[in-house]
């Protein structure tokens, strides 16, 4: 029998890659029973079931995001061999129902603990401090150091202090009811800084550094144990940060010694709240913060009796930027000495249960803290991914219109000896480089900060967008002179921000684009399966439009619900595709939060000028590809 097939369809499709005709023939039994060209059966009956030629070609995805070539009843490969593939539309890989659900998470990489310290790091940060004007002086610091039978060893802790070049401080010693000779060794140092309180009864470390708390008169504190010591500088290195770095909270590295005085490890990792949350890499000795305001209303817990540094600095963080700094300012003992680490919750057990209590109520504090306003309440955060390293320069040049001091935060899988990432850091010496898996793009990364950016007034979001087919840069070069053309745009942006609260978003308005309208079915999917779990599925009947490749200014807050959802979650698709996946449905998920205010609006970039239109107003509904062939013409 001849078949209604045509024979230059057939050629077409025996000449492609696209085509498998032994995976045709394994998975599709009925085509050797019947005794048919595996090619003759896909383009007469197979596509009528529904198969598929090969794993690389999705029949039923490229019709679904192709309803043109569906209403003409084309054969999909053929019109993708023939047309498709001239015009860049996407092609789709078969998944399987196991590929679907499959996620995989996008953890920051961290190293904690240093073996090999990178001391030119170090260096350079000492040398940028070192020439910084020295105002802080003037600034009490109250220094918190609660002990219990350390009169061995305390002496060594307070001269550490004593020798400090800043030397406004009080410094707190809160003796938690030691039984040896404790007293004695402190009130014989002859220093009036020293604030010596007795408890007649042991209460704990965390009580202890509560009475030092209530009773400390100075702007700042710092935490010091009995057993460990500080570098002379420590404090005025501390200081000259918070100004520099406009923080109310901060630490250094620690030098991490055994019974022998000797280096077992340096602890220090840049700060973000996900990779605090999941272990922390601060210790109380290195910590300091403002004691003003509404920081005055957090104590330590004293129902804790081990963790209760990480649990305070996971506090602290959920309602203020903290900010590291690569200096060793703290020789930290980690012998075998008796200490609270070495007798509370040593049982695996116990310390699980802790663990997972202390994560638990990181989280709470997270939803429910507001932002304390300091010194830094229009602090502004640039998030650049890099994926693409030879699209890093272009990135650079648009960052340096930035004319305001900023925190940038580099996300990329990427290795740190990458020559892309040194060019960064040569330019911005103090961005904060953060290595995650290669998961989610662009997205995951931003939205594992969000715990961390809901702090900041202010998020842009840029990445390093690769070319795209016959349009070549044209949109990565049109959402990159959207948020970041030059000084008179970013500033008109940033004003207009602070101009109007409702103002939520600002972006591109040709990518600016109608939620539904530009979304193929299996992305619409992905996005009403998120804003179900969310409880933000009537939202979904409103007007609303997303940025169509993710660059933008935003509040953070506004997708802070969004982050942290995903940060609980199973993580991101585990197969590329170029449209359907769950990253899709996250990409207009950041357009669906901004509609969750009726009253919010957004500001659309043309020609360099803002207009701003209310939420669900100004959006095109013009698909990506006619919008790239217009720009690029």
């Amino acid at each position: 029998m001849e078949l209604p097939i045509s024979t230059s369809d057939a050629a077409l499709l025996r000449s492609s890659n696209l085509f498998d005709i032994d995976w045709y023939k394994k998975m599709y039994l009925d085509v050797d029973m019947l005794g048919m060209d595996p090619v003759e059966h896909y383009l007469w009956l197979g596509i009528r079931l529904g198969r598929n030629p090969s794993l690389k070609f999705c029949s039923r995805s490229y019709l679904e995001a192709n309803p043109d070539v569906k209403r003409m009843g084309i054969n999909p490969l053929v019109h993708y061999l023939r047309c498709g593939q001239k015009e860049n539309r996407p092609v789709y890989p078969v998944l399987t129902q196991e590929d679907k659900h499959a996620r995989i998470t996008a953890k920051r990489i961290v190293k904690r603990r240093h073996i090999d310290w990178n001391d030119k790091i170090e260096q350079r940060a000492i040398y940028d401090l070192s020439i910084l004007e020295y105002q802080e002086d003037s600034n009490l610091v109250s220094i918190i150091m609660p002990t219990r039978n350390r009169a061995y060893c305390i002496g060594h802790a307070i001269e550490s202090v004593i020798s400090q070049t800043h030397s406004n401080f009080e410094l707190i010693v809160v003796d938690d009811g030691s039984t040896d000779n404790t007293e004695k060794v402190i009130t014989s140092i002859n220093d009036p800084r020293i604030r010596y309180i007795k408890n007649t009864e042991s209460g704990g470390p965390s009580k202890a550094r509560n009475i030092g708390l209530r009773t400390a008169r100075g702007e700042w504190v710092f935490f010091l144990d009995s057993d460990n010591a500080w570098r002379c500088n420590m404090i005025e290195f501390m200081l000259k940060h918070a100004r520099r770095s406009q923080i109310s909270a901060g630490y250094c590295a620690a030098n991490l010694q055994d019974d022998r005085g000797q280096r077992k490890a340096v602890l220090y990792a840049d700060f973000d709240y996900e990779s605090c949350l999941k272990e922390n890499f601060i210790d109380l000795n290195c910590f300091f913060l403002r004691r003003e305001g509404r920081f005055r209303d957090i104590f330590f817990d004293e129902n804790l009796r081990r963790l209760v540094d990480w649990d305070f600095i996971l506090r602290i963080g959920a309602h203020t930027r903290i900010v590291g700094l690569p200096y060793i300012g703290v020789d930290y003992y980690d012998g075998a000495n008796d200490r609270v680490s070495n007798r509370e919750h040593t049982q695996a057990g116990e310390l699980g249960d802790l663990v997972t209590s202390i994560r638990a109520r990181a989280k709470s504090y997270l939803t429910e803290a507001a932002p304390i306003r300091d010194l830094a309440s229009y602090r502004v955060a640039v998030v650049l991914h890099v994926f693409h390293p030879e699209r890093v320069e272009e990135c650079i040049r648009y960052l340096k219109n930035i004319d305001f001091e900023f925190d940038l935060f580099v996300t990329t899988p990427l290795k740190e000896s990458e020559p892309c990432i040194a060019s960064i850091i040569d330019v911005f010496p103090r961005a904060f480089l953060f290595r995650y898996p290669n998961a989610g793009a662009d997205i995951a990364p931003f939205l594992e900060l969000m715990s961390t950016l809901k702090n900041y007034w202010l998020v842009c979001k840029i990445h390093t967008k690769r070319d795209v087919g016959r349009w070549g840069d044209t949109w990565r070069s049109v959402l990159l002179r959207s948020v970041l053309n030059s000084t008179d745009l970013i500033n008109e942006i940033v004003t207009s921000f602070k101009l109007n609260p409702q103002l939520k978003l600002v972006c591109s308005k040709d990518f600016y684009k109608h939620g539904v309208k530009n979304s193929i079915p299996e992305t619409l999917n992905q996005v009403k399966k998120l804003a179900a779990d969310m409880g933000m599925a009537d939202l979904l009947s409103r007007e609303w439009a997303f940025v169509a490749g993710t660059m933008f200014w935003v509040r953070p807050q506004e997708y802070f619900r969004l982050g942290r959802y995903m940060c609980d979650s199973q993580g991101y698709s585990t197969i590329f595709r170029q449209d359907g996946a769950l990253e899709h449905g996250l990409e207009r998920m950041f357009g669906l939060c901004i509609s969750a205010q009726e009253r919010s609006r957004v500001g659309l970039v043309t020609d360099g000028t803002v207009e701003e239109f209310p939420v669900g107003v100004g959006h095109t509904n013009e698909g990506v590809s006619v919008t790239l062939t217009r720009l690029a013409a």
